[in-house]
């Protein structure tokens, strides 16, 4: 048997995951890990990466390449996703980790990383040929894609990342109504581009993946603590989520943070991530939403079981 390991760098989460192959596509849980670093913060007005927050991500890549030591050292596929791919220092960030960590970090491009995550989503959600929309919140983008089956039919990337709007919109907790319908308005406007450009045909499912579904998954049901196998293919309604987003507007950060399920570096993030989420389901006529567990990172395992075994 044969362990195998990857990272996903994002714009809010560097997350790590080393899985035991036992064959056929077939593999054990080993690792899981999530931290929260905002490596994307304040890229939209600076158009760096801030070097606090790559000390932050780097030393919790330092934190996950000891772990990944201590698991027999695995083939490794670690990726940067829309903050490195952005930022005018991403490649001297790639350098920096490679220098500090040992990492060798791939900036992977939107189509690499919509490709992914869907191999990573239909791992555990059959397609059995469904048209579908699937989308993965990020902190400093959103990606959408249309697939028929496991052929994706079209894709479209935006700058709709959890970070980013927060930073932009939300400055008052609880929330300032006037600053969420602007986040609303912004939304609709660019979610009606996105429905504009995914049109070969109407989805008969939504499947969202990332921090924002699953906590919203977890705050349904008051899962914790956080349990995968509870939350991977559940779903939710509008209402639900609607109802959720109205509790939370009306609290402040540590009002939020009493909630257990509330992964702490969240609390500001879920509103604007949760319009997110509803404003998707109504652009796409959707009252259901399925959450996926699995993403990114599982895609780059079923990708790297392809190589190295």
């Amino acid at each position: 048997m044969t362990n195998i390991a990857s990272i996903d760098i994002g714009s809010n989460t560097a997350r790590l995951l080393i899985l035991e192959f036992t064959g056929d596509q077939k593999f054990n849980l080993l690792v899981s890990k999530r931290n929260i670093t905002r490596l994307g913060e304040g890229i939209d007005a600076q158009g760096k990466l801030t070097e606090h927050r790559m000390q932050t991500t780097l030393k919790v890549l330092s934190r996950f390449r000891q772990i990944c030591l201590e698991n027999g050292d695995p083939p490794l596929f670690a990726v940067a996703t829309s903050a490195v791919r952005e930022a005018s220092n991403g490649q001297e960030f790639v350098r920096l980790a490679k220098k500090e960590t040992g990492i060798d970090i791939k900036i992977i491009t939107w189509e690499e990383e919509a490709r992914l995550t869907l191999e990573g989503v239909y791992w555990k959600i059959p397609h059995e040929n469904r048209r579908v929309i699937t989308f993965d919140i990020g902190g400093g983008s959103t990606e959408f894609i249309l697939s028929e089956g496991e052929n994706i039919k079209d894709f479209c990337s935006t700058s709709l990342g959890v970070v980013r709007l927060t930073e932009k919109f939300i400055t008052q907790h609880p929330v300032d109504e006037k600053e969420y319908h602007s986040l609303q308005n912004h939304l609709q406007d660019e979610l009606q581009t996105v429905k504009n450009k995914l049109s070969a045909f109407l989805p008969e499912l939504l499947i969202g993946t990332a921090g924002t579904v699953t906590t919203l998954a977890a705050l349904k049901e008051n899962i914790y603590p956080y349990d995968p196998e509870k939350i991977h293919g559940s779903t939710f309604s509008r209402p639900e989520a609607e109802s959720i987003l109205d509790d939370l507007k009306g609290k402040s950060l540590s009002q939020r943070l009493l909630l257990k399920p509330m992964e702490p570096g969240r609390e500001d993030l879920i509103i604007a991530g949760t319009a997110i989420v509803l404003e998707t389901m109504r652009a796409f006529g959707c009252e259901t939403l399925m959450v996926s567990e699995y993403s990114l990172r599982e895609g780059l395992i079923l990708r790297l079981s392809l190589i190295h075994i």
